[in-house]
């Protein structure tokens, strides 16, 4: 007799599936990607009771929560996890700098009842957990502030000072300004991540020094600042009077993003290219790789 072959037990499906991913992520990532779902979810029940009042700061975050959660997902188990890594860093960072920015409009909006009332107020302050839990995250896969090395050269210090010049005008202006998420999504979006590739960009080895990309990024950033100026010039002569705050808040603004691109630009030339033996092309060398924290 002849042993019958074992059965193959069926590939888990369903809610059996859901479990088993989950359990093959890291602490770290389920992080990362628990509050990336939560963020989704968050943002498109927030919808019909009007909490947001922009459609690009919903399309931004939609799309921040699912780059982040993509790539924690598939950087648990690929084989060179550092892109995915910096990716999910950079769209981790977007989603928490735009929730955080919301709520503060919120909260010196005192006509509630255009963004949900109190029930707009509890979306708020869940999408700025779930922000805050998955930048936590990703932050720590990548092993925290020392993975930057900040003090790797005066460029990527000078851009890290510009985006907190940035992020400090725009918490003036949807505070005591007259600006509002509208008009902030996609600059404050811009910069971030213009500010994310200039700082991690030691860390990718390729033939031009990666920091370009994020100055291209960022002089994108100084097209839309032009159009803003434009606006509040507007808003100035036909509906509300401006005070010197406005364009002290504006002139904050200009010079954070006037030191991310100059901080992009020292970055990159501050990258000595190397000669390969093997193909005598030029290319970046590298800083120390990205390790994850499990």
């Amino acid at each position: 007799m002849t042993d019958s072959p074992k059965p193959t037990s069926a590939a888990p499906t369903g809610a059996e599936a859901v479990t088993a991913a989950w359990s093959g992520l890291d602490r770290l990532a389920q992080y990362v990607v628990g509050g990336s779902i939560a963020a989704v979810v968050i943002t498109i029940l927030g919808l019909p009771f009007g909490t947001w009042d922009s459609t690009d700061f919903v399309l931004l975050i939609l799309a921040a929560s699912i780059i982040a959660m993509v790539a924690a997902a598939a950087g648990t188990t690929s084989r060179d996890p550092e892109p995915l890594a910096l990716l999910e860093g950079a769209s981790a960072t977007v989603l928490a700098v735009l929730a955080v920015s919301n709520l503060i409009e919120i909260l010196f909006n005192l006509d509630l009842g255009d963004r949900g009332g109190i029930i707009g107020i509890l979306f708020t302050i869940a999408l700025v957990i779930a922000g805050v839990v998955v930048l936590a995250g990703a932050f720590q896969r990548v092993g925290g502030l020392p993975a930057l090395h900040l003090t790797e050269g005066r460029g990527v210090g000078v851009a890290a000072a510009g985006l907190i010049l940035v992020l400090v005008a725009w918490v003036l202006n949807l505070s005591i300004g007259q600006w509002t998420m509208a008009g902030a999504s996609l600059s404050l979006a811009v910069l971030t991540v213009a500010t994310a590739v200039i700082l991690v960009s030691r860390r990718v080895s390729s033939p031009i020094p990666a920091a370009w990309a994020g100055v291209i990024v960022a002089v994108f950033g100084a097209i839309l600042a032009l159009g803003q100026w434009g606006d509040l010039n507007a808003l100035g002569q036909e509906q509300v009077e401006l005070g010197p705050l406005d364009f002290l808040a504006f002139l904050l603004y200009i010079v954070g993003l006037v030191m991310i691109i100059a901080g992009g630009v020292m970055t990159a030339l501050e990258q000595k290219p190397i000669n390969l033996a093997i193909d005598k092309h030029e290319t970046v060398e590298p800083a120390d790789r990205v390790n994850r924290i499990e």
